[in-house]
């Protein structure tokens, strides 16, 4: 049973870090770069808001697998990871900016830049969750 808790927290890790990346490195630099603006902070918005709380599931399913491996450090930081997703979509995608105060200006030059870099960043929990269930720590 450990094996296969394990290996089910490989497979959902790694699912989880194939979608991260390619949503950090292929999908939000190229809308920024083919599309204008304000429609590329659309969709990265809107993939995030849609993306993000699956990859969650994803982190969490892993975190099953770890425990049912008796990977409790795997566990928890798996566990973290999701809750990093979810907090990602709830702090980043969903915010509708409101028109800035007269005098104010709006940066909207690397607002959804920064939350795809930022989400970037959970692949490291990921990763670490992945290789503390497979060394069954």
């Amino acid at each position: 049973m450990t094996d296969f808790g394990a290996g089910l927290a490989l497979i959902f890790a790694g699912a989880a870090l194939g979608w991260t990346g390619f949503f950090s490195f292929v999908v939000a630099p190229m809308a920024f770069r083919d599309l204008d603006q304000g429609r590329a902070d659309r969709f990265v918005r809107n993939a995030m808001r849609n993306g993000h709380p699956a990859l969650a599931g994803l982190a969490w399913v892993a975190a099953g697998g770890a425990l049912f491996a008796g990977a409790m450090a795997g566990t928890v930081v798996l566990a973290l990871a999701g809750a990093m997703y979810l907090l990602a979509r709830w702090t980043l995608a969903p915010r509708e900016d409101k028109r800035p105060p007269p005098g104010g200006k709006r940066v909207l030059k690397t607002s959804r830049i920064v939350a795809s870099g930022m989400t970037a960043f959970i692949m490291f929990l990921v990763l670490a969750g992945a290789v503390l269930a497979a060394f069954k720590v």
